[in-house]
């Protein structure tokens, strides 16, 4: 980059060019020269820094300006404003249907312990009803085997609305039929003619 005529730099070189006319002595006339080539040298980079600073200083003119553009909204200020209200809510309803989701979660978890305790509680109880069938079934079994063997009574128990069945007598291979209509009689006296029917 060119000095102007008035510029430092130009004043100092006629300053040094006048010097050089004044010593007439090879001794001077070099040294006045060495001091020339020194100027030259500092006048170029100086002009070198001048022109990186002013590219330095498009870029970040460039910069800011795309910085403002991008911060500048591109919506009217009324739009802009309904947008984030809007944004917002949304926020918001978001974060109230996270709590929501939160609370029955925790709900679930209360509902699947408790599911396991009652869970566990049956299984209990099933292996005490298992535990008791293994033990009645068959002592039932043997009490009603007794009792018909004893009583010799076959009982209908297809027929709910009466008493109905039949008494073997196995000595005179009699057989004696039951049928009492339910509440007809007391159970005492139902009783009393049951045995009066077995005897």
């Amino acid at each position: 980059m060119a000095s102007s005529p008035s510029s430092p730099f130009s004043e100092c070189h006629e300053l040094i060019e006048e010097m050089r006319r004044i010593y007439s002595t090879d001794e001077d006339a070099t040294k006045v020269h060495a001091l020339n080539q020194q100027f030259a040298g500092v006048r170029q980079r100086c002009e070198q820094r001048e022109d990186k600073m002013q590219a330095v200083i498009k870029e970040l003119t460039r910069r800011v300006s795309v910085a403002q553009a991008a911060a500048t909204p591109t919506e009217p200020d009324d739009a802009h404003d309904n947008r984030l209200k809007q944004v917002e809510a949304e926020r918001l309803a978001a974060g109230e249907y996270l709590t929501s989701m939160e609370h029955e979660a925790q709900s679930l978890e209360q509902m699947q312990v408790e599911l396991r305790a009652r869970g566990a509680s049956l299984k209990v109880k099933r292996q005490e009803i298992d535990a008791m069938a293994m033990e009645e079934v068959p002592r039932t079994k043997h009490e009603l085997s007794l009792y018909a063997h004893i009583s010799k009574i076959s009982w209908h128990y297809e027929a709910t609305d009466r008493i109905r069945g039949r008494v073997n007598a196995h000595e005179n291979k009699e057989v004696h039929p039951i049928d009492f209509a339910l509440g007809d009689v007391s159970e005492y006296q139902l009783a009393n003619d049951l045995w009066n029917i077995i005897d």
